[in-house]
């Protein structure tokens, strides 16, 4: 947090204030409208007595309601004249258009999902296509609209550097164009393919994906700043800066807008439209700190998603030691596993913002040292984090840990209702068993999600 804490670093950010405050007011006064709409229209998450044990229906639709802000911050973004270290280059902050028409694509199969139920294949297919557009409709270094090779630099140049490869950049310069772009397409589709459906299966409890993705999204923020301060980003694509920030803002203005009414006991829920729209943008995010080059940037990125990652690669792992398919539900998330030993909803979620924080300075800590080190710290960070997963009992070698339970659809989960003002107690990604299963231990506070 340090980072802002210079003359320089305020000069930079103050100038996109504006972005924050407009996607937070604008989150803040269409949720409760979103909530409305999703009562009148009986898009809510009904109880069933048992997992879901939230008095009355729960709204829908914050995640519309998340989206609409951020959008209306990156557009008041249009009118901001960023400070950057270069006078020559200071222009309005220029989103890439892969990133708005991607976020809103993922949106809409979100949105899909919690009105009528969708398929999960559907739900993938429309990440898919927010990873192309992203791909296909990105800047490029001489301000085209076209494919990215930066990923494939990033790994390549450092490479040659260290004279561990030849210089095939040089040497062939149309083959390596073709492979890299061809990586580099692959590269996105996965980070982005991956923090949707991690920051998807975060959303399991009142506040805890939107309080996490907050904590994130000012990880963002102040590395973003901490590079067109220091002047740290690749002299080609210094412009990128303003874009970096712009969107965390939004990011950040936006999910604050959103968490009061999300906070425990939550009186709407974002739904796959908010948590698969803030894993796009969060995705989008570590892609753009691979466009610089450098490796050690990227890394601090993808330890700025520490918690939805980890939690993501645990549940694999923990289904593929249970002989289950992975995308099987489970009840054995990081949030399942705090309330088990006795947190209540809020003290969980809390907690989980706190490991949220752990990660962002280690992502700082990482930013630092020199790439090999930062490397290595890693590598230690990641192996003991997964090795505590096992000795806490997060992951079992028995194939009974964490048995899943068959879940209804989206569409089955819900009713057409006109009720009174909503009042609910928490909800954790959970997923309810069928009659013919063996009674279930007392409930928590969960609600149904499709995995």
């Amino acid at each position: 947090m340090l980072v802002l804490a210079d003359n320089s670093s305020v000069s930079v950010v103050e100038p996109y204030m504006p972005v924050f405050f407009v996607s937070f007011v604008v989150t803040l006064c269409l949720t409760p409208l979103m909530r409305y709409l999703a009562i009148r229209y009986g898009v809510v998450d009904e109880p069933d007595g048992y997992r879901k044990i939230h008095v009355r229906p729960v709204a829908y639709l914050g995640g519309v309601a998340t989206f609409l802000g951020w959008l209306a911050g990156i557009l008041a973004s249009t009118a901001i004249r960023p400070a950057v270290p270069d006078p020559s280059m200071i222009t309005a902050a220029q989103v890439p258009p892969g990133i708005i028409f991607g976020a809103g694509t993922v949106m809409l199969f979100g949105l899909f999902d919690d009105v009528y139920g969708l398929a999960p294949r559907l739900k993938l297919l429309g990440q898919f296509l927010g990873a192309g557009l992203l791909y296909f409709l990105s800047v490029t270094r001489q301000g085209l609209i076209g494919p990215r090779i930066d990923l494939a630099n990033m790994i390549v140049y450092p490479l040659v550097r260290h004279h561990l490869i030849m210089n095939i950049p040089t040497l062939l310069p149309h083959t390596y164009m073709s492979i890299a772009s061809i990586f580099s397409a692959v590269v996105t589709v996965v980070v982005i393919m991956g923090a949707c459906n991690a920051l998807n299966l975060l959303d399991g409890m009142d506040g805890l994906c939107s309080g996490v993705t907050s904590i994130m999204s000012i990880g963002y923020l102040l590395l973003s700043v901490y590079l067109a301060a220091h002047g740290l980003s690749s002299v080609s694509i210094t412009a990128l800066n303003p874009a970096r920030i712009t969107i965390s803002m939004a990011l950040l203005g936006s999910v604050l807008g959103f968490l009061p009414f999300n906070f425990n006991p939550a009186s709407i829920f974002m739904g796959d439209t908010g948590s698969m729209f803030l894993g796009f943008v969060c995705g989008a995010m570590i892609l753009l700190f691979g466009n610089d080059g450098i490796f050690r940037w990227f890394l601090a990125s993808v330890i700025i998603f520490g918690l939805p990652l980890l939690d993501t690669l645990l549940a694999i792992v923990r289904r593929k030691l249970a002989g289950r398919p992975i995308f099987s539900p489970d009840a054995g998330h990081f949030h399942h596993f705090l309330l088990k030993r006795g947190m209540s909803v809020k003290k969980a979620a809390l907690f989980s913002y706190f490991i949220a924080i752990v990660f962002v300075g280690f992502a700082f800590v990482i930013v630092l040292i020199p790439t090999t080190m930062a490397l290595a710290l890693y590598m230690v960070l990641f192996a003991w984090l997964v090795i505590v997963a096992f000795k806490i009992g997060m992951v079992s070698w028995s194939p009974k840990s964490g048995a899943a339970m068959e879940m209804p659809s989206s569409a089955q989960a819900r009713s057409v209702i006109t009720a009174p003002p909503l009042a609910s107690t928490a909800s954790v990604d959970a997923a309810p068993a069928q009659s013919d299963k063996k009674p279930p231990d007392p409930p928590m506070q969960t609600r149904a999600r499709t995995v």
